[in-house]
């Protein structure tokens, strides 16, 4: 179990796991896993804050740079640190992952890639499931990212949990003593391989109800679930292999 993410402080020292073998600590992962949690977070933020882009994404006006721009923006107000590449493992990770962010609006502003919603809109969760897709891929198998969720509330199928995904969020954080907002990670197979897996829970706000909530007029009808305000919505999960 790790500290909440939006915390300022980082203390190593409280993680009760060893160093992994290759000799690289399991808090370098954290660190790593957590800064791609809420560049991701940051960044599909700017959808919210821009209906313009989700109703006509090639008409609204906003570019590639200025996305990453809003994005950053974002960052800074839930880090209160301004993003910055850091060195080693982390900083190779940022930069795949704003390359992944910049070329999926990029595709999708121009017209490129116009896989939109059956009703031809660019939601925030498209954006999410792409960004990620196109880090994963863009890793070279080191690395895995992902927007996921219960079956319950599953609308897309590629953002479908697996079991380790499923046991962590069904079996820990819809659970009513689950610290709200706070991360799990262990060391854990995927897709075959071992990996430091770090997962992070996600909440139904007011702006997912604006694309789920189902109303009419202004909201944006991405697919109805049947959640409440404040419940478990889904989650980030990031695997770092070894």
């Amino acid at each position: 179990m790790t500290r909440n993410f939006f915390s300022k402080t980082f203390a190593a020292a409280c993680l009760c796991i060893p160093a992994l073998a290759s000799g690289v600590a399991i808090a370098s992962d954290e660190d790593t896993a957590r800064e791609l949690t809420v560049l991701l977070k940051s960044s599909r933020a700017v959808l919210v804050q821009n209906k313009p882009l989700i109703f006509d994404p090639q008409g609204a006006g906003i570019s590639a740079d200025k996305f990453l721009e809003l994005a950053y923006a974002n960052y800074e107000s839930a880090t209160g640190n301004a993003f910055a590449i850091g060195d080693g493992d982390k900083g190779a990770a940022q930069e795949m992952l704003v390359a992944a962010i910049k070329g999926t609006v990029a595709d999708v502003v121009s017209g490129a890639d116009i896989e939109l919603s059956d009703d031809g809109r660019f939601l925030p969760a498209i954006f999410a499931r792409k960004a990620a897709t196109r880090f994963s891929e863009g890793s070279g198998g080191k690395m895995y990212l992902k927007l996921t969720t219960q079956d319950k509330y599953l609308v897309n199928e590629a953002n479908k949990a697996d079991d380790w995904e499923r046991g962590v969020i069904e079996g820990k954080f819809v659970s009513d003593d689950w610290p709200k907002g706070e991360t799990f990670a262990e060391m854990a197979e995927h897709d075959g391989k071992s990996a430091y897996r770090l997962i992070l829970p996600e909440y139904y706000k007011e702006g997912c109800m604006g694309c789920h909530g189902g109303a009419a007029g202004e909201a944006i009808h991405a697919g109805k679930v049947e959640g409440n305000l404040g419940d478990v919505g889904g989650a980030i999960s990031v695997a770092i292999y070894k």
